[in-house]
């Protein structure tokens, strides 16, 4: 009840719900999987100083050990909350490597947040955990843009190239009369793709008659 809650955006009930079960029920002992619940509760409402309480609690009042899972959940809390230079501290203090998820996080958060200092240092670890994913090397390449850095954006491609590594394209099903169709950004090899680019044309059209003016990217 504890993870749907969180998951569906309610984090206050969630940590209500939690609140009361350890109130009414002095015998109620919430093991590792139910912090997580709680922390990412914490997470997708963005309860911050929360987070904070029920992770120190969980050790000092429970005695449990945090995981990855909730490393990964405060290093996500944190990021999304602009706390970038914690969150960093929280993955320093890690006992266990962090993984491809706790670092893909904080990355993603350095990206949309324009933090060049701790960005780089989450890109050093990133690739060289993660040194065939395509997408680690297409953040970092933006973050080093978003910061002007042309040639390290530069030189993050050209790793990218020398390493063999190339980005998946985007790639989407829908079915249609018990018909599964596939669709991979940019390709337009679709059988029917000049209907579909007509039909598409047609309702940017209408939608611009209506005053509504669609961001066409290529």
């Amino acid at each position: 009840m504890i993870s749907a809650l969180a998951f569906n955006g309610q984090g206050e009930e969630a940590i209500s719900l939690f609140t009361r079960m350890i109130n009414v029920n002095q015998g109620f002992q919430p093991n590792d999987i139910t912090f997580i619940g709680v922390l990412s509760a914490c997470v997708h409402s963005g309860l911050v100083d929360e987070g904070r309480r029920w992770f120190d609690v969980m050790q000092s009042a429970y005695g449990i050990i945090p995981k990855i899972e909730h490393f990964s959940c405060m290093v996500d809390l944190l990021a999304r909350a602009g706390l970038l230079e914690e969150a960093w501290e929280f993955i320093e203090k890690m006992p266990q490597k962090p993984d491809a998820v706790v670092l893909g996080a904080l990355l993603s958060a350095c990206r949309y947040q324009k933090n060049m200092e701790v960005g780089e240092r989450v890109m050093k670890r990133i690739l060289e955990l993660e040194p065939s994913n395509s997408g680690n090397y297409v953040i970092s390449s933006k973050i080093f843009a978003n910061s002007k850095r042309w040639e390290d954006s530069a030189r993050i491609r050209g790793l990218m190239r020398e390493r063999g590594v190339t980005k998946t394209p985007g790639c989407s099903w829908i079915e249609v009369g018990k018909q599964v169709h596939e669709f991979h950004a940019g390709d337009g090899l679709h059988l029917r793709a000049a209907e579909i680019y007509e039909m598409i044309n047609l309702l940017v059209d209408e939608m611009k008659m209506e005053g509504y003016t669609p961001l066409m990217t290529e």
